[in-house]
């Protein structure tokens, strides 16, 4: 029972730093506040999380496909928790 939650896609909360505005010609004078992403874990890496904020669910094999969401580098993330599974009993 366990190996076919580990193969689920987790549902998560992601509170992290956005760092996209590095990008701009000139610095903000303060740090942007925190963002709060949730949704379902798609992938992960020792770099990246790969979050999906809205999925398709096919309800005959309980599965999700993302349709969009975001990659998010670990090094912005603050605090990452996992809250379950869909469909947990």
């Amino acid at each position: 029972m366990l190996q076919e939650k580990e193969k689920r896609n987790p549902i998560c909360t992601i509170l992290w730093h956005d760092a996209s505005y590095t990008f701009d010609e000139q610095l903000p004078k303060e740090i942007p506040l925190p963002s709060i992403t949730s949704g379902f874990i798609i992938s992960e890496s020792a770099e990246f999380v790969n979050i999906a904020t809205n999925v398709d669910y096919d309800e005959k094999t309980n599965t999700v496909s993302p349709v969009n969401g975001f990659l998010i580098p670990r090094k912005s993330i603050i605090e990452f928790k996992k809250v379950g599974y869909l469909n947990d009993q």
